[in-house]
């Protein structure tokens, strides 16, 4: 939390200041006394025990203290939905992705999650897809067409081998040439995520480090999602078992998140969990009202304490 008025918590100073005037207010008035007191006056005026006596002081007190926080203007991070923003699925269809240790196998159960992700976002955003595996290759550009991108989801077949580096680059291409930005290299990209499932090491094309460093220059976090088991093997008997440290290093340089789906549920909850993340924005908002809100709501029990406990002449 930060305020945007800190000096304002220098009104604190007033509570001790009006401590201090009442005790001696009450001391002149106790030394200036009755001379010849009425019992029954004192005894009606003493009805209230002494402890409640302060009630009413110790509410307009705190009603202060509520006041001067809520004039400091404090301000909290806090989760808000983007207005738009540029998401980049990057699928991995390499010939590893034919295995089977995914029901019913690893590229229809990200099929299945990409589809359930697109239906998570806002339809304001805009989606684009990547197929990679020898080479990466852009089968539908960011749009809101939602009924394009599940036809570009469902035309994927798994064939060839691995281009990770290759499918950060086109990805990063694709947002530029949707976004009008300059082509550099280092020119930044605004809202914009690339989010890339693979379950294997990259084999081919740009290396994944030379690749990471763009899209950190272009301010695109990368979010990736390791597919599959370490019992995965293909029908010709070769392993294909995920490469995770690969993939959380290729997320962690570009300031993305990682993740591992080991099975078809897992898959679509790491889809849904990006899409109300990528969905967000942590934003810096001010809450001066709750504050004021409350020190009217204590202001006004101290009035009402006062006016109940107030000595009473009958």
């Amino acid at each position: 939390m930060s305020f945007i008025n800190p000096l304002a918590f220098l009104l604190l100073l007033l509570i001790p200041a009006a401590l201090g005037v009442r005790h001696l207010w009450r001391r002149r008035r106790g030394r200036n006394g009755v001379p010849h007191p009425d019992v029954a006056l004192v005894a009606a005026a003493a009805g209230t025990p002494r402890g409640r006596r302060y009630l009413p002081v110790g509410l307009a007190m705190l009603a202060i203290a509520a006041l001067t926080f809520a004039l400091a203007r404090p301000e909290v991070y806090r989760d808000e939905p983007r207005e738009r923003a540029t998401i980049m699925l990057a699928v991995d269809v390499s010939g590893s992705m034919a295995a089977e240790d995914v029901q019913p196998y690893r590229l229809r159960a990200a099929q299945d999650a990409a589809l359930t992700f697109a239906e998570s976002v806002p339809r304001a955003y805009q989606l684009g897809l990547v197929s990679f595996s020898g080479e990466a290759n852009v089968l539908l550009p960011p749009t809101t067409d939602r009924a394009a991108f599940e036809r570009a989801v469902e035309s994927l077949v798994p064939d060839g081998a691995t281009a990770i580096g290759d499918a950060v680059t086109v990805s990063l291409e694709a947002i530029r040439a949707t976004q009008g930005a300059s082509t550099e290299p280092g020119a930044e990209l605004e809202a914009a995520r690339i989010l890339l499932l693979s379950d294997g090491s990259s084999t081919t094309g740009v290396p994944v480090g030379l690749a990471a460093d763009e899209a950190q220059r272009a301010g695109v976090p990368v979010f990736t999602v390791a597919l599959g088991t370490l019992d995965g093997v293909l029908d010709n008997g070769q392993r294909v078992p995920p490469d995770v440290p690969a993939l959380r290093n290729l997320a962690d340089s570009t300031g993305g998140d990682a993740f591992e789906s080991r099975d078809a549920e897992s898959v679509s909850a790491v889809y849904e969990r990006l899409g109300s993340f990528i969905g967000t924005e942590r934003v810096l908002s001010e809450v001066t009202a709750w504050p004021a809100g409350i020190a009217a709501g204590i202001l006004l029990l101290a009035g009402i304490a006062a006016w109940r406990l107030s000595p009473r002449v009958g």
